[in-house]
């Protein structure tokens, strides 16, 4: 049986929605509107690749990771795994998929519990799914995972407060992997760490996707670290992807004004190219997700906005080179060369 979509993926999302309720008063509560933290999300994760999902704070990146999982009801649209449609599935048909999709969360310390030792914690997926019942056995292949994500075997029965932020995250990371999956949802997994140990989780992300076959959906808002990590990028704005594209084409031509903003703000090492970047400093606030602008969401903010802009909503349409970009007006090649000046590099 094959383990794709009907179009070569292994996970498909269509127009994904979640719509928080907002009730206002204490003992009859009405509901008075909505967050829409994501609206209308579309894309697919190829298999065996990594799929970056970025943008700033707020902008519904995490709300889609926990809806891929199903940790969240969607208000509307469909998520398919391997052909199947899993928007619904009850509590009890989730759990053998559980098996297959795996999270690992941005606070290292918070996911774990403070009073379990790290062998409890990273064994926790065998119990929950009936797996090397036998304790001995257990513990062998605990230690095994813990020395695969670069653990000291040893260390099984200390507490996650006995170890550093990065040795925290290796043992998230080792629950993650603990079943096998085919599916990795990577919310922020570095976020939280100093640069030096951020690469060092990177390399390891990269070490086990090539051992292990892993597909993942690795989240950030942080362009530099997205770039050494993903195949293909989407990005988001105010709960809606603005561009989809491969890593190499949207970090050299950035066609939506949103992406051109966020990789003018991403620092250059070479300082006369730094020199040469103009920044692009975005004006104003992001709006409110409970009542997001009409047509184009980022139409407030972008300098290039036209009156179109502000009543008609732009659809993610193909461009030169395959990019997906929902924009009335995106950039040209002379505004991406200023605002990427390593773009012919």
């Amino acid at each position: 049986m094959s383990t794709q979509g009907a179009n070569g993926s292994l996970l498909e999302v269509r127009d994904l929605a979640m719509h928080f309720p907002l009730k206002k008063g204490i003992l009859l509560q009405r509901q008075v509107g909505a967050v829409r933290a994501v609206d209308g999300v579309s894309f697919d994760v190829r298999e065996g690749e990594t799929l970056g999902l970025v943008g700033e704070s707020g902008c519904g990146k995490s709300t889609t990771a926990r809806l891929i999982t199903r940790l969240l009801e969607p208000t509307a649209g469909t998520v398919t795994y391997q052909g199947r449609d899993i928007t619904h599935l009850s509590r009890r048909g989730l759990l053998p998929l559980r098996r297959e999709m795996q999270m690992i969360f941005q606070d290292p310390y918070s996911s774990l519990n403070p009073r379990q030792t790290v062998g409890s914690v990273i064994g926790e997926p065998f119990r929950i799914h009936g797996i090397e019942r036998h304790e001995a056995r257990r513990k062998v292949r605990v230690q095994e995972l813990m020395e695969q994500v670069g653990l000291n075997p040893e260390h099984y029965n200390r507490l996650p407060h006995q170890f550093s932020g990065g040795q925290r995250q290796r043992i998230g990371v080792a629950r993650a992997i603990a079943l096998k999956p085919k599916l990795v949802i990577a919310d922020e997994p570095v976020s939280a760490l100093d640069v030096s140990i951020q690469a060092q989780i990177i390399n390891l992300l990269r070490q086990l996707q090539r051992d292990l076959g892993l597909t993942i959906v690795f989240i950030a808002h942080d362009l530099s670290v997205v770039r050494h990590m993903c195949d293909r990028v989407a990005v988001m704005y105010l709960g809606k992807i603005v561009e989809l594209a491969e890593a190499d084409e949207l970090f050299a031509q950035p066609r939506h004004p949103y992406t051109g903003a966020l990789l003018s703000a991403v620092p250059v090492p070479d300082p006369q190219l730094a020199k040469a970047k103009r920044r692009q400093v975005l004006t104003g606030d992001v709006p409110s997700p409970t009542a997001p602008p009409p047509g184009c969401r980022f139409h407030t903010r972008c300098p290039k906005a036209q009156g179109r802009c502000a009543h008609e909503e732009p659809q993610l349409e193909i461009r030169d080179g395959g990019a997906l970009v929902a924009c009335h007006f995106p950039l040209e090649a002379a505004e991406i060369e200023e605002t990427v000046p390593t773009a012919g590099a």
